[in-house]
């Protein structure tokens, strides 16, 4: 049972991180006005449902910071500490829980590893901070939340079928 835990918290931290990797229209920036410079900045929490037999399903408050080369992203519990890690740069991206890091070529080759499929990492993150383009295999939608804001991904090829909601807070 742990170990399928574990491997929630790495397929939760993938699906995040294909929602965060590339990030166009980050909320807050750096000083710096660089395009290569600017830096994303969410918060909020995230669900993910895996359409198997039986279904599983994975909740958790998350903070993300970055850009498309470099950024980092931890899952939290519920009170706080630090479930896993996600870093990613040109050179890589890594998953860390606890003493155990598994290493990626790249964001494609963790995606693919921990979902079956390489996802569309820059169409699907426009959708975190606005209303992006249409995704070949998914269906997006986001709308503005009194408190927030709310994403919603489903894929359904290849299988297995997955639902991502994300619930990000204001920017502060």
């Amino acid at each position: 049972m742990f170990a399928r835990k574990m491997g929630w918290h790495a397929l939760s931290a993938a699906m995040l991180v294909l929602l965060s990797a590339c990030a166009h229209s980050p909320r807050q920036a750096a000083n710096s006005t660089s395009s290569a410079t600017l830096m994303g900045h969410w918060e909020g929490r995230l669900t993910m449902r895996v359409a198997k037999n039986p279904p599983e399903q994975f909740s958790t408050a998350f903070e993300m910071s970055g850009h498309a080369e470099q950024g980092q992203l931890q899952l939290l519990s519920p009170l706080g500490t630090t479930l896993a890690v996600v870093r990613w740069n040109p050179q890589g991206a890594s998953l860390q829980q606890s003493n155990d890091i598994q290493q990626f070529a790249s964001m494609d080759e963790l995606t693919q590893s921990l979902t079956g499929a390489a996802l569309p990492l820059p169409q699907l993150l426009i959708w975190l901070d606005r209303a992006g383009p249409a995704v070949a295999g998914w269906q997006i939608k986001a709308e503005v939340l009194k408190n927030g804001r709310r994403v919603l991904a489903e894929r359904q090829q290849p299988l297995p079928a997955l639902q991502l909601t994300l619930l990000l807070d204001p920017p502060s």
